[in-house]
């Protein structure tokens, strides 16, 4: 069994994206429709700078986080199978993908809480979402509750978490400079306050739509770390992991 290692993950990732993109990718714009939807129906008109980055950006990345951290429990079923060559239904996994909506919800308020310390408050986001990083696929494999998934992904996660610390930090440092260049300069360089409103919205649109891509890798990622996780702490194979979903 090979040691866990988060750029094999990175890279089986990618691998079972390509092998399932219609599927995943169709989810991920079902979820991120919401945050979508809501920047679109912002006015905008007589907002100040503040109140503008709050409608365009602030509420709407806040819905994203909510309805995409679904992405890793929904898709966990259909990753694993292809990762031991077998296509199975996306409504077989989006069933028992529900197994994890709790957890992942969980997750993503608690550390949602974290990143809002300040200075701090990025670091600690990261450690605690690498600790927690296979909690919703545990949740779905195992049959877990919250917390017992919380609990698991500590488990299998001791140990092997700097690649996952740099794998959140790297999200975080990404997340941050897509709302600098994309939405900032369309607030500076805009001519009226009407061209400002159109401006920061499809800036704000674009950067949905590549958060929206981050998460689908994140979570997928997610599930194939699982895997790899209990091949090397447990010694149980692709093919016998498989097989606990029957």
């Amino acid at each position: 069994m090979q040691q866990f290692r988060i750029f094999r993950a990175l890279g089986l990732s990618f691998r079972v994206w390509f092998r399932n993109f219609a599927p995943i990718t169709l989810l991920a714009a079902v979820l991120t429709a919401p945050a979508v939807l809501a920047v679109v129906a912002v006015d905008g008109s007589g907002m100040d700078r503040d109140a503008m980055l709050e409608a365009f950006v602030g509420r709407p990345m806040y819905l994203l986080e909510l309805t995409a951290m679904l992405i890793a429990p929904l898709i966990t079923y259909r990753v694993v199978q292809s990762m031991n060559g077998r296509t199975v239904s996306m409504r077989t996994s989006l069933r028992l993908g529900v197994r994890g909506i709790v957890p992942a919800w969980l997750v993503a308020i608690v550390t949602g809480m974290l990143l809002r310390i300040p200075f701090a408050g990025p670091l600690i986001f990261a450690a605690a979402v690498c600790i927690w990083f296979v909690a919703t696929p545990a949740a779905v494999a195992e049959q877990l509750s919250a917390m017992a998934a919380l609990t698991r992904s500590s488990q299998l996660t001791s140990g092997r978490r700097w690649g996952l610390l740099g794998l959140s930090l790297l999200v975080v440092v990404i997340a941050i400079l897509l709302g600098a260049i994309l939405i900032l300069p369309q607030m500076e360089h805009a001519t009226s306050p009407g061209e400002m409103v159109e401006r920061v919205r499809w800036a704000a649109l674009a950067e949905l739509i590549a958060l929206g891509a981050m998460h689908v890798l994140f979570g997928i990622v997610q599930a194939v770390s699982y895997v790899l996780l209990r091949e090397d702490k447990d010694g149980m194979s692709h093919e016998e992991l498989a097989k606990i979903f029957d």
